[in-house]
């Protein structure tokens, strides 16, 4: 039996993980670290429902870290002597563990990296795994857990420990969908209709949450425009054009949590709900929805995870210029579309008509 300790920031690495337990390690010792990074996170830790499924549930406040941003001093002391940091952001001692398992696109965030050092020094055997986090892990280049040259030599020379050997490999729902930028072994997470359905009931009895299914056929999901949005005003006439399209009393936008200018005032419809939106689709009850965003991985999630059968609709191609960023993810949604039913990208105004129209 190995200690494995797996960390979640967010309901959809929760479950993930809880996909990836009951895969692969039924068989062991699986302790989870619950961080600060999203409320009803911290919220859950707090309600205790998460312990009959763990070991120990441990919580990490990433706002206890005054300085992410060290010298190469402090970070030498802190690899290889004492790392106090670790002891200030979790509220239990840590035990030496076999594997951690993370979800984390690109670059580990400072609390996977402050607890990893701290592993690190416990078992100078033990191996990093990350898992998916959507959209991101499938297009973002993989960094490891310690990043630097210059360190995964101090851990060579030091330590005899490689970095590189240690964590080499990501869980994915559909490596095929991944880009070459993802450099890590790519691994499929398995899904059985047995597994989903486990999971479901898990997540259930561990969110409790009753999902509110909209009246209108059409829900478009914002992006998060705060910190992608070149031009909102673009943004916000092609989400109008698409409420015309799909009729008003047909048409609702969830609003993303950072979605700055997805606030039209009480002239659109609301979606409204404090349940995760994964779960919502989890729930069965969204089947005869259609799914519309420009690249919104909420769109990607339910098909993934839940195998749901409703409709999803991309726009990324008419985004005209919406955002800072390129959208140009044609491999991994041309993937995604030739992988799941029901899955369509939408070249022209005329396409979104007669997909609408179809519906």
């Amino acid at each position: 039996m190995s200690k494995i300790l797996g960390v979640a920031s967010t309901p959809y690495h929760l479950l993930v993980f809880l996909f990836i337990k009951d895969a692969y390690l039924s068989g062991d010792e699986v302790d989870l670290v619950i961080t600060d990074k999203t409320a009803s996170m911290e919220e859950l830790y707090h309600s205790g429902r998460l312990n009959p499924y763990f070991h120990r549930v441990i919580f990490a406040d990433g706002r206890k870290i005054k300085n992410p941003y060290k010298n190469a001093l402090t970070t030498f002391y802190e690899s290889f002597i004492y790392n106090k940091t670790t002891d200030v952001i979790v509220d239990q001692k840590l035990d030496t563990y076999d594997e951690m398992y993370f979800a984390s696109p690109g670059l580990p965030d400072e609390i996977v990296k402050e607890i990893a050092k701290t592993l690190i020094k416990k078992n100078k055997k033990i191996r990093f795994h990350r898992f998916e986090d959507g959209f991101a892990s499938y297009t973002k280049k993989t960094v490891h857990v310690v990043s630097t040259d210059l360190g995964m030599k101090m851990y060579k020379l030091l330590w005899h420990y490689d970095v590189r050997q240690m964590e080499q490999d990501i869980y994915m729902f559909e490596p095929e969908m991944a880009e070459d930028t993802v450099v890590f072994e790519k691994k499929r997470i398995e899904k059985t209709p047995e597994r989903i359905e486990r999971i479901i009931g898990w997540a259930k009895d561990i969110f409790r949450f009753e999902a509110h299914v909209p009246d209108e056929k059409y829900i478009f999901l914002g992006q998060g425009t705060e910190n992608g949005s070149q031009n909102p005003e673009t943004y916000q006439k092609l989400i109008r054009r698409l409420r015309d399209i799909a009729g008003d009393d047909n048409f609702i936008i969830k609003p993303h949590p950072r979605g700055t200018y997805d606030d039209f005032h009480g002239e659109l419809h609301v979606y409204r709900d404090s349940c995760p939106f994964e779960l919502a689709i989890a729930s069965g009850k969204y089947e005869d929805k259609t799914l519309i965003s420009f690249y919104s991985t909420a769109c990607v999630a339910g098909k993934l995870l839940f195998q749901s059968k409703c409709r999803i609709i991309f726009l990324y191609p008419l985004a005209e210029d919406s955002f800072n960023e390129k959208c140009d993810y044609e491999h991994y949604f041309a993937a995604f579309s030739s992988l799941c039913d029901g899955v369509y990208i939408a070249r022209s105004w005329e396409e979104v008509e007669r997909l609408c129209a179809q519906d």
